[in-house]
């Protein structure tokens, strides 16, 4: 058996009897215009003209694409599940063969065999295993699986040879409806529970690869809360008997079974290509949604000598810093194995460098990190200002152009560990706390306004107070006072 990453959910499956399609969207932009695969690629539809099979897991539209579906060969059988508005459309089109499958069915071609699996999601829809003598393979799409489910599956299909799995808890919509941002900890937990009772031999991220374009694009920056990279990592941690058999499929790539043992072939597929690895803008980053952080370098700081000192503190500075401190400042930072990346946003441009606290040596990396679980973004003259101490942390705060945010957690193949509620916070805020610019700014601001040559008022004895434990009294003129008393 060979499985096709054509993008996203769009899969060919090529069993010893039949060529299957399974999900097909084989032009970008789709769902309206609003979505584009991700990583990018180059689909070749005229490859997929003797199909056997299609199936269509459930309505929307990055499943149940109307152009592709209009281009391709009508004659095939085509299996979904039991929803009008799928099948009326698909007759439209001037597909005949058309058969709503319920939970659980099975289709049998030659020596392959298509079984339908159950989603708890309240939308009619499906996952499907694919079997045939040279292994099984489950594509479970989009569907939300119970543990009835499961044991249902493995009844028939003791051994799950690869599991093209759900994985990504997306947040459409909480930011429209001003809905928490933080990470769904317990949900995306849940989903390790349940992998757990599959037991896969291989496994890759299946459906969620796409990216939102044009005016929707900001919402890359909350809906997808994990990296793929983030996803197979949690993988090994809580599985790590599947080291060696979790992949990544970009469009391009062949998985292929063979007596139930996983392959994986980079760009082996002749349906598709991948022409850009663009994974990096769908990226979850909350604290910028809609809001990119502008360095307008307002206290006109020399650039040169800014990246000098910034660079200088956070790759020699900042990793001694840690060091010296990593069993007690820090010490949290280690037990949770946190990955911290800070990106800095200079004028004509941003730099960024990461931190791996699971290391026995923590040192400086250049770059991106899809890894990172505690994120920080600054312009570079707010971080300037504060190493230099011309500014404190309220300024940075309110200014808007530091924002941070984190994602940490500890994995296990039952389930997952949050770090809501302990003190992680961003390194920086650790080397330089508040108030080490113990009021710099302040007699700056005093040079600046105050009169010059003032001298200080004299001190006028009747405007003293008088302390009386706890009581202040303001002291009157006693010859003042009886002059009042005696007119």
């Amino acid at each position: 058996m060979k499985i096709h990453m054509l993008g996203h959910a769009s899969i060919v499956v090529e069993t010893q009897d039949c060529r299957i399609l399974m999900d097909p969207v084989l032009w970008d932009p789709f769902c309206e215009g609003l979505n584009e695969s991700c990583p990018q690629r180059n689909v070749f539809p005229e490859q997929l003209a003797a199909l056997d099979v299609l199936i269509i897991s459930h309505q929307h539209l990055d499943h149940f694409d109307i152009r592709s579906l209009a281009y391709l060969p009508k004659q095939v059988d085509v299996f979904i599940p039991h929803d009008p508005l799928i099948q009326d459309c698909l007759h439209q089109l001037g597909y005949r063969h058309v058969y709503p499958l319920s939970d659980f069915t099975t289709v049998k071609f030659g020596s392959t065999s298509l079984t339908t699996t159950r989603s708890e999601i309240p939308v009619p829809e499906f996952g499907v295993v694919f079997a045939d003598p040279s292994g099984i393979f489950w594509n479970t799409v989009d569907t939300l699986f119970a543990p009835s489910t499961i044991q249902a599956i493995r009844q028939t299909y003791p051994t799950i040879d690869f599991l093209l799995a759900t994985w990504m808890v997306s947040m459409e919509g909480r930011y429209q409806s001003n809905q928490p941002l933080a990470f769904p900890f317990e949900l995306y937990g849940s989903l390790f529970n349940l992998m757990s009772l599959i037991e896969p031999k291989a496994i890759a991220p299946g459906a969620q690869g796409f990216k939102y374009v044009g005016s929707s694009a900001w919402q890359n920056q909350v809906v997808f809360p994990v990296s793929r990279e983030r996803f197979c990592h949690d993988l090994k941690t809580a599985f790590p008997e599947l080291e060696s058999t979790i992949f990544c499929l970009d469009p391009g790539d062949v998985l292929t079974l063979e007596k139930g043992k996983s392959t994986h072939q980079v760009g082996q597929s002749h349906y598709v290509t991948m022409t850009v690895d663009d994974r990096e803008c769908v990226e979850f980053s909350p604290v910028k949604a809609g809001n990119p952080l502008i360095d307008t370098n307002p206290d006109g700081y020399e650039l040169t000598l800014m990246s000098q000192v910034i660079e200088e503190e956070l790759t020699v500075h900042l990793p001694e810093f840690i060091h010296r401190h990593r069993h007690s400042l820090f010490r949290q930072h280690c037990i949770w194995n946190v990955i911290y990346e800070i990106e800095v946003v200079f004028p004509d441009g941003a730099k960024r460098w990461w931190f791996d606290f699971s290391k026995d040596l923590i040192q400086t990396q250049l770059g991106r990190q899809p890894l990172a679980n505690l994120l920080t973004c600054v312009t570079a003259s707010d971080l300037y200002s504060l190493m230099v101490r011309d500014r404190d942390w309220d300024y940075l705060y309110c200014s808007g152009n530091f924002r941070t945010f984190h994602t940490v957690y500890s994995m296990t193949r039952l389930g997952i560990s949050s770090a809501e509620g302990v003190a992680i916070p961003d390194p920086v805020q650790i080397k330089f706390p508040s108030g080490h610019v113990a009021g710099n700014n302040l007699h700056q601001a005093i040079a600046q306004w105050a009169t010059p040559n003032a001298s200080p008022a004299p001190e006028q004895e009747d405007g003293s107070m008088i302390k009386l434990g706890n009581l202040l009294i303001k002291r009157r003129d006693v010859a003042k006072a009886r002059g009042d008393r005696s007119q």
